[in-house]
């Protein structure tokens, strides 16, 4: 169906494809020409940042409107939360262009609707092409084609976006655009979390990090001595605080997570989506062994071959690494965890060794006396009683030496 400005139109489907195309003509210049989409409650604003779909976050929180490269979205229509009215589809030219210099203009709902935006003696450097809304329960697109002067920014803010923008101006960029805050992020998907983000932001100004974007792991000790530490809760409460900095250092706030034993094995990815419960759900595999607590892996600590595995995994990262490696102790392969850690000095790989309520650290302890590696690539403490150690302590230990081990890691050419 071919709609006109202000037509509307009842949507058959819930799982929507919507592609907007166009044509440029020959005065176009090197402007770049970004969509983005708002979510919106019925006082057509946001809810918060996190409802503002656009290059720097392409995903809603709730995964019901995501982008598709830069050309269009997908759209589950079943998934939108109900305080959502309306979900408004934008696109601006950020650079010196405007849509007069623009040939064609088209968005398509695929095989339901498309609508050509009249663009005749017109000079808006952005426009409201349309909009999905709720009317009697059922979900319709109405053309709209509605110019808007004034770039990402203003229209941003006009639909309730928290955005400011750096001065002087600068044309539009990822760099300068809105992000959505921790804070909002944990609200969103993990709010038993969302009084870690002042101990995670003052942690993160005293060691300089602020600025900093780096992928995190979990590994994690998982032989017969650490029974108490998962059964009292330590385990997943250390893995809470490691995923809420996580969402911090990488965009896409997942990381990859081992355990170990005297085997070991790589589990799913965990983020804010499946962390609440995630040690209990990979604690539900069999046990093979009296010791075991995760099932396959044994009873006895052997850290040298998961240690490998990371390096492997990760030696080929364009960006820093941040490893945290829980263990409660009993470590005796001195001369195999040193020759893991020399090799890994020539990688973007930083551990971070944690001790939980154990002793017997053995090498982890002299790390600071260990000369043969290219870089210091390490730090170590020690938890004697987790709950007695303040979230704000946790994250000063945690970050300590991250900072020195990047600029050294930039010197020697491990990063750019």
């Amino acid at each position: 169906m071919e709609l006109i400005s202000g037509q509307n139109v009842a949507l058959t489907a819930s799982q929507l494809t919507i592609q907007v195309t166009y044509q440029k003509n020959g005065s176009f210049g090197s402007s770049d020409i970004d969509l983005s989409a708002f979510l919106l409650t019925k006082s057509e604003k946001v809810r918060g940042d996190w409802d503002f779909i656009f290059y720097n976050q392409p995903q809603s929180a709730d995964n019901s409107v995501g982008m598709i490269g830069s050309d269009g979205f997908q759209v589950s229509l079943n998934d939108v939360h109900p305080d959502i009215e309306k979900i408004a589809f934008t696109m601006v030219i950020d650079g010196a262009d405007d849509i007069s210099r623009l040939q064609s203009l088209c968005l398509t709902i695929q095989d339901q609707a498309s609508f050509r935006v009249p663009l005749t003696e017109r000079s808006e450097k952005a426009l409201i092409l349309g909009q999905l809304y709720r009317h009697s329960g059922v979900w319709k697109f109405r053309a709209s084609g509605q110019g808007y002067n004034g770039g990402l920014l203003p229209l941003a803010q006009a639909y309730g976006v928290d955005a400011v923008e750096d001065e002087p101006a600068p044309a539009q960029s990822p760099a300068a655009s809105p992000s959505v805050s921790l804070e909002k992020k944990l609200e969103i998907k993990a709010p038993h979390l969302v009084s870690l983000v002042k101990s995670i932001r003052v942690s993160l100004e005293k060691h300089n990090l602020t600025q900093v974007k780096a992928r995190v792991a979990f590994v994690l000790d998982a032989s017969g001595s650490m029974t108490q530490q998962f059964k009292r809760g330590n385990v997943q409460a250390v893995l809470d605080r490691i995923a809420a900095l996580a969402v911090q250092f990488d965009d896409d706030g997942s990381m990859e997570v081992w355990g170990f034993a005297e085997r070991f094995k790589q589990y799913p990815d965990v983020s804010l989506d499946n962390l609440q419960g995630y040690i209990e759900n990979i604690r539900r595999t069999p046990k093979s062994g009296r010791f075991e607590i995760l099932g396959g892996l044994g009873g006895v600590n052997n850290e040298p071959p998961v240690m490998d595995a990371v390096i492997e995994t990760f030696k080929g990262s364009k960006e820093p690494v941040f490893v945290v490696f829980i263990t409660d102790g009993g470590i005796s392969k001195a001369k195999a965890i040193k020759d893991a850690i020399r090799v890994s000095a020539d990688y973007p790989i930083f551990w971070k060794f944690v001790g939980l309520g154990g002793h017997n650290y053995g090498i982890l302890e002299e790390l600071d006396n260990f000369t043969d590696r290219l870089i210091d690539n390490t730090n170590f403490f020690a938890i004697d009683d987790f709950n007695k150690m303040s979230d704000d302590d946790l994250y000063d230990l945690l970050l300590t030496e991250f900072n020195d081990w990047l600029k050294l890691a930039k010197e020697k050419g491990i990063l750019s």
